[in-house]
């Protein structure tokens, strides 16, 4: 028997027997776990406040070789994010953000990148109401960390260079008119090679630049605001991207979508 002591944010919670939970939550040291909390459900034993989305435990449980669920000895709460479950629009970003982790697989050599990108992200959704900025944040560098990042160079079917340099550091597009994310052949479509298809969704000049200027950018320091119309059509974009990668649609996104652009 294995016993691990660590931090964990809680991703998913659900009521077991009378008084328990089961919380799976990620950790730096051993990715996704599952595992049993007694007394989860009770605040006589002061552990439902730990219970809760997104705070952060420090834990310590033993893996038994072949059970489902660990056994959670020590649970400690260290920040609640009382923030978020107050603010109905936060708390909609976070439940996206822990659905796509959920779905993730995640190995647990990597389990620390995960863990410190969805750390950083509950903090700056604790403290900045910018939330569709920082779920696009997100969404690219989780991206990066299950290596599936569009391609963004040249036009997967014609392979034609999609990019002119401007004066500074910043490149843009050749066309003033749509590109197009197509989320099977992982790529972007240029004009020439747009088509109808439910796995594919427009993408304006200016959206497709910031996509690709705030990836190769951050090598060169400088920071890039992204306008209204950018986060809404890769908003679209991107979740039509995970939903292929992940073969289902995501439940949370339907609520986010209708709070997020609905004026």
């Amino acid at each position: 028997m294995k016993v691990i002591e660590t931090d964990g944010i809680v991703l998913k919670t659900m009521d077991f027997k009378e008084n328990d939970s089961i919380l799976t939550f990620l950790t730096p040291e051993a990715g996704k776990i599952a595992g049993v909390l007694h007394g989860g459900k009770s605040t006589r034993s002061g552990n439902s406040a730990k219970t809760e989305l997104f705070v952060t435990n420090h834990l310590e449980f033993s893996i038994k070789t072949g059970a489902e669920l660990v056994r959670i000895r020590k649970c400690e709460l260290l920040v609640s994010h009382a923030q978020i479950r107050q603010n109905y629009s936060k708390f909609l970003h976070a439940c996206y953000l822990s659905e796509l982790l959920l779905f993730c697989e995640i190995p647990v050599v990597e389990s620390e990148d995960y863990f410190n990108l969805l750390k950083r992200t509950i903090s700056q959704l604790s403290e900045f109401d910018n939330c569709a900025e920082i779920k696009l944040n997100f969404e690219m560098q989780l991206l990066k960390l299950l290596g599936i990042s569009p391609s963004l160079i040249s036009c997967t079917v014609c392979e034609n260079f999609l990019w002119k340099r401007n004066s500074g550091e910043l490149m843009s597009t050749k066309y003033s008119i749509p590109y197009q994310l197509d989320a099977i052949q992982g790529g972007i479509r240029c004009p020439d090679c747009c088509i109808n298809s439910t796995y594919t969704v427009a993408l304006h000049p200016g959206s497709l630049s910031f996509l690709y200027n705030s990836q190769s950018g951050r090598k060169n320091g400088f920071k890039i605001k992204p306008t209204q119309n950018n986060l809404k059509e890769l908003d679209q974009a991107l979740n039509l991207y995970f939903s292929h990668f992940f073969g289902r649609n995501l439940k949370s996104y339907s609520l986010l979508k209708d709070n997020s652009w609905k004026n």
